[in-house]
């Protein structure tokens, strides 16, 4: 049988497998690999949502994501929309914390996410496009009478939802005032300012003109930048729950995200201005605060640099001040309070900056009750900062850990267990790759360990990763570990009583899953490096096993050691390979400006040698494979070396100076930002340093590529064109190289979001490819 032929064969029977009930009487045997169903058909907490606890505590509010669900990928776009990919196929989840009963509130009409209770309970407020308009609307569950009810026919843009102090009136943001999702969308193309746009004298043109920014133009630098900013446009409304009418608090402008004060009067928004500078990702933000009562809104903070989301900022409990923390490249940390009165923001941290450092998490800053102080973490260590005394102190570190996130209480307080001397932090071993939960006494910086146990608390990607009762006395937290998929997990402030409230995936149970163990090695260079390998589910010790490498240049990947599935969920679930008899490695590979290529093959290669010398790996079948900067990670080590019998990179590109010049539909150019500052960095731009966008190029070394290699690519990706794997695939054809090609119609950048029937169709690929290059024998 050709090779061909034979994998067209393993294709179709993994297809098959995919449709075909599994019989309860199935062996142990037949059950061992991970059905690409069982993986794919997966329900997770919401992206980027909220846990809502009602403020009774009896009642927990969630969004869950079907991955098997069909989803409404024809709408369009998020700005066409109002709802994001990761709000795609979800429904609102109500469970009942004591007796565990489970309710799918919103029943698989439409998608349904951002749960919201009222602070008296009475009501659950959420988006939904369950009224089949395809537009994002405000909806609530009136409890008592167990009934849903749109309440307004304005069109959602944003993903915040907040309650009002009297329970009657709900804070969104909504297009602007007399834009339909038509106009809007024009409204906001970026670089297409109809005021300059030229007009055609032939009616029916389709000429789009796009303008160029001078140096003296005070647009400059808007089109190098990597996002459209004017998609954050919208008005700030109040909504009466029971008229439906919105009152416009704040009239078109950019609004990521707002906070409600304490007292219910003042509303903080932040308003994403400009990027820091062309080819950065750093925006620069304003702070803006506005009186519900209907005063002119007013601009607290100018161009501070806050993290992507533009929300780590919280409000005094006086309602008078506002804390945020600077975030970004040569930011040392500081944590700046403004008042609403027109003062200056006011440094009170005054850090002092350590050469070579790298900048501390933007977890905004907690407050103390009383107000006098807040909490931030910095160097892995919990600090505290005097607000009258514009003086900051470290409060506690803990030896061999990392502090990584304090737990509010609230949007703006510190959790204090309700004694004022004592609160509960996360921490994470980066020796034994494991997060925590330490006590620390406020008083003389004492810690107790309360949970440690080589699982993941942080790995969430909910909102708010950690939720306290109204009384203190209760801790909803997340929990995860290679094996083990995210559950909610509940446990007194003492972590004596916990237990597990969850159970979204109970098709993983069945499984034997592989187990991970972290290993070590010196790159070429002599630097310490740790990888996590995933062993096969059926590992024996003495017996060597096909090898898969995942690769990511510039991530430590050694830190996905308890992350369940390691590399990500779904698609790229590395258990589907493991319990396929494949060891897994995911190696750290940093990376230095310029020399990126190079950096990989000096920290990669020696930590595959390492897993052969333990005796796991068979040197004689190597795969790799990797995603997106993952993608063009593969196609750089496979220029370098011929150790590998197989390789597929998905959403990848040979070409730097092809991706630094793609451009979008809407003007912006993402690969600016990346290649000149981020993972992919060479330091400069294409005419500054050019020697280093061809020496980091793998297309000028496709000459060199022994390995079969697989390619998988969205037509609609926006981070990487598609034209970049046309590129790759067409250069490779030319050589003669044994090469593959798979363009997936109307997708984007992430398998994780595409149809269910095209994430399947890449699962089998994937296996099929592996399995016919590394499980054939090698033939002498």
């Amino acid at each position: 049988m050709k090779v061909s032929q034979y994998r067209l064969l393993l294709i179709l029977l993994s297809s098959l497998l995919c449709r075909v009930a599994i019989p309860d009487a199935i062996t142990a045997q037949e059950a061992k690999a991970l059905a690409v169903e069982d993986a794919l058909r997966t329900k997770e907490f919401g992206p980027l949502m909220p846990i809502a606890l009602s403020p009774d505590g009896r009642q927990l509010a969630y969004t869950v994501q079907d991955n098997g669900r069909p989803r409404s990928f024809d709408l369009g776009p998020y700005d066409r929309t109002g709802v994001p990919p990761w709000a795609l196929g979800t429904d609102i989840w109500i469970q009942d914390i004591e007796s565990g009963t489970v309710r799918n509130l919103s029943g698989g009409q439409g998608d349904n996410w951002l749960p919201a209770w009222s602070p008296d309970g009475h009501y659950l407020a959420f988006l939904s496009t369950r009224d089949g308009s395809q537009q994002a609307r405000l909806w609530v569950w009136d409890v008592a009478r167990d009934a849903l009810k749109k309440v307004t026919d304005a069109n959602v843009r944003g993903n915040k939802i907040e309650w009002m102090r009297d329970s009657q009136h709900v804070l969104i943001t909504i297009l602007p005032d007399g834009l339909s999702p038509e106009e809007y969308l024009r409204t906001i193309s970026s670089d297409m300012d109809t005021k300059e746009r030229a007009e055609s004298d032939k009616k029916g043109s389709t000429a789009v003109l796009y303008l160029g920014d001078s140096a003296n133009s005070v647009k400059a630098s808007s089109g190098s930048g990597p996002f459209n900013l004017d998609r954050n446009l919208r008005d700030l409304v109040s909504v009466d729950i029971v008229d439906g009418k919105p009152r416009t608090i704040v009239h078109g402008t950019r609004i990521v995200t707002f906070l409600l004060s304490p007292d219910g009067s003042r509303i903080a928004y932040s308003i994403p201005k400009r990027f820091a500078k062309p080819g950065s990702q750093q925006i620069l933000f304003d702070l803006s605060t506005v009186e519900i009562a209907g005063d002119q809104p007013r601009i607290t903070a100018s161009d501070i640099p806050l993290d992507f989301n533009g929300d780590r900022f919280s409000w005094a409990p006086d309602s008078l001040r506002i804390s945020y923390r600077e975030s970004g490249p040569g930011m040392v940390g500081d944590c700046y309070v403004v008042a609403t009165d027109g003062k200056a923001p006011e440094n009170v941290t005054k850090l002092s900056r350590v050469a070579d450092e790298v900048p501390s998490g933007s977890a905004e800053p907690l407050w103390k009750a009383q107000g006098e102080s807040i909490f931030f973490i910095h160097r892995g260590a919990l600090w505290q900062a005097v607000v009258a005394e514009k003086r900051a102190a470290k409060v506690a570190e803990i030896p061999h850990r990392e502090i990584e996130a304090m737990i509010p209480q609230s949007e703006n307080l510190l959790w204090t267990l309700g004694d004022p001397n004592s609160t509960v932090v996360v921490t994470h071993d980066a020796a034994g790759k494991q997060d925590g939960f330490y006590k620390i006494d406020l008083r003389n910086g004492e810690s107790t360990r309360l949970l440690e146990n080589g699982q993941c608390y942080t790995c969430a990607r909910a909102s708010h990763r950690f939720t306290v009762t109204d009384d203190g006395r209760r801790l909803l937290y997340f929990r995860e570990d290679a094996q083990h998929d995210s559950d909610l997990w509940a446990s007194d402030a003492g972590f004596v009583s916990a237990r597990r409230l969850t159970d979204l995936n109970p098709q993983f149970d069945k499984y034997r899953m592989g187990s991970a163990r972290l290993i070590e090695w010196l790159s070429d260079d002599g630097q310490p490096l740790r990888g996590t390998l995933l062993l096969p589910s059926d590992y024996q010790e003495g017996v060597r096993y096909p090898l898969i490498v995942w690769v990511y240049g510039g991530l430590l990947l050694s830190n996905d050691f308890d992350h369940f599935g390691l590399a990500a969920p779904g698609p790229f679930n590395m258990q589907l390979l493991a319990t396929r008899g494949y060891a897994i490695l995911l190696p750290d590979m940093p990376l230095g400006a310029g020399t990126q290529m190079l950096d990989m093959a000096k920290t990669v290669l020696p930590g595959v040698s390492k897993a052969i010398e333990l005796g796991v790996a068979d040197p004689s079948r190597l795969g790799i494979m990797g995603h997106s900067f993952g993608g063009y990670s593969t196609l750089s080590l496979i220029v370098q070396t011929s150790r590998f019998r197989a390789a597929i990179e998905a959403s990848g590109l040979g070409d730097l100076v092809g991706g630094y010049g793609a451009m979008r539909e809407d003007g912006t150019a993402f690969g600016i930002s990346i290649e000149e500052q981020g993972p992919g960095s060479m330091g400069g731009t294409p005419w500054e340093v050019r020697d280093r966008y061809i020496a980091n190029s793998p297309v000028y070394y496709f000459d060199r590529i022994k390995t079969p290699l697989l390619m998988l690519q969205g037509t609609e990706d926006p981070a990487v064109a598609a034209f970049l794997g046309d590129e790759v695939f067409v250069d490779l054809r030319r050589l003669g190289k044994e090469v593959e090609y798979v363009r997936y119609e109307g997708e984007g950048h992430s398998p994780l979001t595409w149809k269910y029937a095209n994430q399947v169709d890449f699962c089998n690929r994937v296996i099929a490819w592996f399995d016919i290059h590394l499980k054939v024998p090698v033939k002498n």
